[in-house]
Order: C-alpha cells, then sequence, then structure tokens
C-alpha cells in the first residue's frame, strides 16, 4: 500500500506530458506536419493529453482516499470484531457458570423436596400413630370432648335460668342439658361403631390392612371372602375385577394390585361395573401404569395411580375414611338389574348419546320437587352471568345442540350429566375448543347419595334415563381430571324432597358448578 501511495504522489507531482515551449524547437518534420495539419494541431492534441493526465490523476487520488476510508473502516470493525468476541467469551464463561450454578440448586432443591417429602410423611404417620381420636380433637390421649354450645335453644334456655333461684325451678334446663349431652357421648362413640369391611388375602393386602388397623379412626374388620359384609362401606383387594355379588352393591374403595384387571370379565359384568363406578358407589387405586390406562380406556372414572410403597402411608388412610364418610347407602342396583326392573313395568332404558341433544322434558320431571331445582339452576346461570361478565353482551350456547363456535358461557346443565363418562369426555373436549378466555363451563351433579336413596325409594322403574351421579368431591375431582379449574360450586335442592328420610334431608340434592379452562 505504501508503495502504490508513493506512485500516486509521484504522478501527482511529475510534469506536464505536453510544454508549449519545447514545441519551438520541434524538428522541420513536426513543423512541417503542423501545417499540413492545419493550425497548431500538436499544441491542441497535447493541451488535450495534459487535461486527460489531471483527470486521471484526480480520479486515481479519490481512489487513494477511497481506499484510505475504507482501511480505516475496516480498521474499526476488526477492533469492534475483536472486543465483541472478547464479550462473547466472558459471556459464554458466565453462561456455562450459570448452568453449572443451576443444575447444582436443582439436585440440591429436588434433594430439598425429596427430604421435606419424607419428614412430612412422617410427620403425618406420627400424628396418626399418637391416636385415632387425636384428629377429632385436640384432646389428651383418650379424652373426649362433649361440646353442646352449639346446640339449638342452649342460649334461650340459659337466658331463662338468669332469674331463677335454686335447682328446682330449672328442670327444663336440666332436662335440655342432659337429652344434649346424652347426644353427645353418642356422637363421640359413633366412630367407634362404624364398621369398614375389609377383603383381601395377599401380601398388598396385609400391608394395607395394617396400616388401616393402627391408624384408622374407624373399626377395620378383616373378612374372609365367604363372608357376608357386615357394614356399607368395603375395602377390596383384588387381582383383578371379579368381585362377589354380596359386595358389588355397597360402597367401596377397590385397590386394584394385578396387571390385568378385566380378565375371564364378561362384557355384563363390565357393564354393571362400568355403571356402579358411574352412579358413585365404588372408586378405584391402581398400582401400575398399565392397569391403570386399562381402567381409563374402557371408559371408568375416579381411578387413581399410587406406588405400592403409599399403602402404608398416612394419606391412603384420610383417603379410605374420606370415602367412608361420603359412602352410598344400600339401594343400588346393577345396570341390568336396572333394565329387568324397567322391562317389568312397561318402560325401556333411555341412553342419552352425545349426539342426542335431549329435551328437558325427557330428561328431567317438570313437577315438584324437580321444577324447584330447574328454577334454582336458572337462578344460578344468571346470577353467575351478572357476577362474571356484568355490563357485556355475552355470546352463551347449550352445548347440547352447538358443536362449534366461541362462547362466554356453555350451558350444559341437565345434559352433560346423562351422558356416560366416555361421551362426557368428548364433551369435555369439545368444550375446552369453544369456551372464549376466562369463559364458563356451567353443568350440574345430582348427588350420588341422595340419588340412591331417592331410587331406592321412589324405585328405579321412576329413572328410566341415564343419570350419572357424584359426591361433591368426585365431580370436583372428574372436571379437574379433564383440565378445567373450577370457579364457583353452588349446593342446590337442600329440604325440597319430603319422602327422604330426616338424616338426609340436610345434604343438598345436587351440585351446581361453574368451570374454565
Amino acid at each position: 500500500m505504501k508503495k502504490l501511495e508513493n506512485n500516486i504522489e509521484n504522478l501527482i507531482n511529475a510534469e506536464p506530458a505536453y510544454n508549449e515551449s519545447e514545441s519551438e524547437n520541434d524538428s522541420g518534420f513536426v513543423k512541417k506536419m503542423s501545417r499540413k495539419k492545419g493550425g497548431n494541431a500538436l499544441g491542441e492534441f497535447g493541451a488535450r493529453q495534459n487535461e486527460l493526465n489531471f483527470q486521471l490523476i484526480q480520479t486515481v487520488s479519490d481512489l487513494k482516499e477511497y481506499c484510505r476510508e475504507l482501511e480505516e473502516r475496516l480498521e474499526k470493525e476488526t477492533d469492534a470484531r475483536h472486543k465483541t468476541a472478547a464479550v462473547l467469551s466472558a459471556m459464554k464463561k458466565e453462561l456455562d457458570s450459570v448452568r453449572l450454578r443451576s443444575t447444582l440448586n436443582s439436585n440440591q432443591i429436588e434433594k430439598m423436596d425429596g427430604g421435606l417429602g419424607k419428614y412430612t410423611e412422617k410427620l403425618e404417620n406420627y400424628a396418626l400413630s399418637i391416636s385415632p381420636g387425636a384428629r377429632l380433637a385436640d384432646c389428651p390421649k383418650g379424652c373426649k370432648e362433649a361440646d353442646i354450645s352449639n346446640c339449638i335453644g342452649y342460649y334461650e334456655k340459659i337466658e331463662t335460668a338468669r332469674n331463677s333461684v335454686g335447682l328446682s325451678e330449672n328442670t327444663e334446663l336440666e332436662k335440655f342439658l342432659y337429652n344434649a349431652l346424652s347426644r353427645e357421648f353418642s356422637a363421640m362413640s359413633a366412630f367407634d361403631k362404624v364398621v369398614i369391611d375389609f377383603y383381601g388375602e395377599d401380601r398388598y393386602a396385609a400391608v394395607l390392612y395394617g396400616n388401616l388397623s393402627r391408624n384408622s379412626i374407624y373399626k377395620i374388620n378383616r373378612m374372609e371372602d365367604n363372608c357376608e359384609p357386615q357394614g356399607n362401606f368395603s375395602i377390596i383387594c383384588t387381582e383383578n375385577l371379579q368381585i362377589p355379588k354380596k359386595l358389588a352393591l355397597k360402597s367401596a374403595v377397590i385397590i386394584v394390585t394385578g396387571n390385568e384387571p378385566f380378565e375371564n370379565i364378561s362384557d355384563e359384568e363390565l357393564e354393571n361395573l362400568k355403571f356402579l363406578n358411574d352412579c358413585g358407589l365404588h372408586t378405584y387405586i391402581t398400582l401400575s401404569d398399565s392397569t391403570y390406562r386399562s381402567f381409563v380406556q374402557k371408559g371408568f372414572r375416579c381411578v387413581s395411580l399410587i406406588s405400592a410403597d403409599k399403602l402404608m402411608s398416612g394419606k391412603i388412610v384420610r383417603t379410605i375414611e374420606k370415602s367412608m364418610e361420603t359412602s352410598v347407602p344400600s339401594g343400588a342396583v346393577t345396570f341390568s338389574q336396572l333394565n329387568h326392573v324397567l322391562e317389568a313395568s312397561g318402560k325401556k332404558f333411555t341412553d342419552v348419546s352425545e349426539e342426542t341433544a335431549g329435551t328437558e322434558a325427557l330428561l328431567r320431571s317438570r313437577e315438584y320437587p324437580y321444577n324447584c331445582l330447574s328454577i334454582m339452576e336458572k337462578t344460578a346461570v344468571n346470577a353467575a352471568e351478572n357476577y362474571y361478565f356484568s355490563g357485556k353482551n355475552i355470546n352463551r350456547c347449550r352445548i347440547s345442540d352447538t358443536h362449534e363456535g366461541i362462547f362466554d358461557v356453555i350451558n350444559g346443565l341437565n345434559y352433560v350429566n346423562h351422558l356416560d363418562y366416555s361421551h362426557r369426555k368428548k364433551i369435555y373436549a369439545r368444550v375446552k375448543t369453544m369456551l372464549e378466555t376466562d369463559g364458563l363451563f356451567i353443568i350440574n351433579g345430582f348427588d350420588s347419595v341422595i340419588g340412591i336413596k331417592l331410587r331406592a325409594i321412589n324405585g328405579w322403574n321412576e329413572y328410566p334415563v341415564y343419570e350419572a351421579l357424584w359426591t361433591r368431591e368426585q365431580l370436583i375431582s372428574e372436571l379437574e381430571d379433564n383440565g378445567f379449574k373450577i370457579k364457583f360450586l353452588i349446593p342446590a335442592g337442600t329440604g325440597i324432597f319430603d319422602m327422604l328420610p330426616p338424616k338426609y334431608r340436610k345434604s343438598p340434592a345436587e351440585w351446581i358448578i361453574g368451570v374454565t379452562v
């Protein structure tokens, strides 16, 4: 580059190629040629040549400046690249350091999480082993607390004794207190009287039975396979679903320990078990992933998967006790028995499919008390719409007769609950594609305890339309398992079924539930 610059400099400083003064010394031949061409032709040519040379020199000079400018740019860019490379190298080192710290932190967090899980489980098991009754009240071991202050009329009776003197004037108060305390003493020992029938002979059954016997607040009655059940709730440990008929119509938690649960199960038996499962009677616990998938593929609900070591945990004790406390009373029938009852009364079973847009008249009576339930449902929908979409134009539909579109509110009342679980899952999947962000999907579910009791009293022949039944926990669990978030839950129909025994009249007949995706 330096040599090129020197050559350009020499070219700029060079003398012109043609000089007018030199033309006087030209030879005779040159002068003759100039005169022959006419005028000063050679001088003109030399002048033009000089002008061209000056233009070339200027162009070369401009090229030199441009090259110098490019060289400076290249130097700056090279310097910037060196700096960028240094920064990238430093960032890479920092990123590698962060990755290393992240890996170490993840390992530490995983260890801490595992430790907390084990520690929590130890605390749960310790709390269970102190005393079963300790979970009912914070009392010393063996002590039971009888609190009658919440009894209706307690404070009124106390108020009447304010101005009385002695004991003789307070016989009404004494009688009231005696009756209240007697009821409390009876209630305190209620968990000792409730019996959970336990069936099962394999090693898993032995582990679970030992855990329940030590830690449950209820009496666990070990039963032989040929023994009649003593209570209304059973635990059944079995390799497959060949459940004795005497247990099939009882509420039960069924622990399936084998990998082929449907082996040697006929189509009729399978249909009966699915029907009882959808009525809320049976819940299933599986110990292997393949068994769990088999239940899901067959269309069962209320199925959970745990590892075998969890049979020794406190969590399964609470799960079984909760199932017992919400167990369905006697009065259930199998699907085969329902069909026989309907045929005997001249009726036909109505199976509502996913594509059937059943009318309200078909799916529910318009007479009392069902007309009251319909009013409660309509009011619940209106109140929910007003609360969640106040002042907004709502785009709504009924899922029974709508298959596409985007909606704020999708109404599935008195339709979804008349589908079996396989069809309900298809509806759930469709709703999730049709529901607006923060939209509401509203359905209702009849309570399994009240539903079975009403059918037992009125006769199953009065209920020819398929209807799933749930406990509160089962309904919430089903919707959450299918990808919904619970927005509200409204108990409805309390006290409107006069034919129910008094102990059931204060329980909700159904649940109105609103969910979003």
